[in-house]
């Protein structure tokens, strides 16, 4: 997909490091880390959880005791962007979509579900928990609470789920099924989550994560909500558009190896045309199977800016991708290029062109 005829327009976060643009961009400007000790409901280890989160005066105290983190967070963060974008979203109706991407939606959920069940049986089931096992709870939630009748997708997986839903959103726009898409990406800790990270000797480090250093990367959590509009629909309501998507392409490796991932990132990055970045927000994390795929491509592009990392600050599945496209919509550039490594599935790249604050 090319051309600049769809805009973002509108930006929520949800972060450790706090709620909100203003909190994010301090973070990224002070490189300072946005981890400590998680707290014991959690989990022992470090990580990057929103221990600061507040989402009174936004949601609701009935909805907010039958929502999962995950959930909670993607209110929260849908809530700013409308606000940011200056649009009330329920006029739109069902010209309005909502495509969601996440690793842990519906997983926090089903933990807490299953573990009373198994240890008292039938009587320990939570009818007020089971709502939200399914991955797609995010979204039947923000379709409820803001009025979207328009197109709803889930998509599930690791590094960049969040991309996934940026194509589709895309790709309505472009059909004309939506005039604007709110699109999605929430993740949240619990601990089965770090159980399993513990388990495949991901949380195996000495020190801090840092690219390049072999010391593993970092649980987080979190949300981040991007409005994606048409131009046309953008310029009908006077809208200021945060960033126009110049490119956004995706490509699969044949053979899930770390050869055939450094591959297909590489396509999915000369997919967008010959591409002068000013800026560049990677997705390398610390471990060294991701960290390779984009090594790759600063050694075939030797002048290329070097690339930003937020997730070592803002953590891991801390909204499956959405918090690279977060980073660079938060320093003005001409043109920016993302680039999402993934250890399994599609690698995405994308262009954002004329970056504003």
């Amino acid at each position: 997909m090319s051309g600049a005829d769809l805009v973002i327009t509108g930006m929520g976060l949800v972060l450790p490091c706090g709620d909100g643009i203003e909190a994010a961009r301090a973070s990224l400007a002070a490189g300072a880390p946005c981890f400590a000790d998680l707290p014991e409901a959690l989990g022992q280890g470090r990580g990057a959880a929103c221990t600061a989160f507040n989402p009174s005066g936004v949601i609701p105290p009935m909805q907010l005791r039958r929502l999962d983190r995950p959930s909670r967070f993607a209110w929260v963060a849908a809530h700013q962007a409308f606000a940011d974008a200056g649009l009330d979203p329920k006029p739109l109706g069902e010209r309005l979509a909502v495509a969601v991407g996440s690793l842990t939606g519906g997983s926090e959920a089903s933990e807490a579900f299953m573990r009373p069940y198994l240890q008292r049986g039938p009587e320990g089931a939570s009818p007020l928990i089971f709502p939200n096992c399914v991955a797609n709870a995010a979204s039947g939630h923000l379709a409820l609470a803001f009025g979207l009748k328009g197109p709803s997708a889930t998509f599930v997986d690791r590094e960049n789920a969040t991309f996934a839903a940026l194509e589709q959103a895309a790709r309505w726009l472009r059909l004309s099924l939506a005039e604007a898409v709110l699109v999605i990406g929430t993740d949240g800790l619990f601990p089965l989550l770090l159980d399993l990270c513990r388990g495949a000797r991901m949380l195996d480090r000495h020190g801090d994560p840092d690219i390049g250093s072999g010391r593993g990367f970092l649980p987080g959590e979190g949300a981040e909500a991007f409005l994606l509009e048409t131009r046309d629909h953008a310029e009908s309501r006077g809208a200021r558009p945060r960033a126009a998507l110049r490119g956004l392409a995706s490509s699969a490796s044949a053979q899930d190896t770390a050869q055939g991932r450094s591959h297909a990132l590489a396509r999915a990055v000369r997919a967008l045309g010959e591409a002068d970045p000013r800026r560049r927000v990677g997705g390398a994390n610390g471990l060294p199977r991701l960290d390779a795929l984009e090594a790759g491509l600063a050694e075939a592009h030797p002048a290329w800016p070097a690339a930003e990392h937020p997730k070592r600050l803002w953590g891991e599945f801390g909204g499956s991708g959405g918090q690279l496209l977060a980073a660079a919509l938060l320093e003005p550039s001409d043109l920016t290029l993302v680039t999402a490594p993934a250890s399994s599935g599609s690698q995405f790249a994308a262009l954002l062109e004329g970056v504003t604050l």
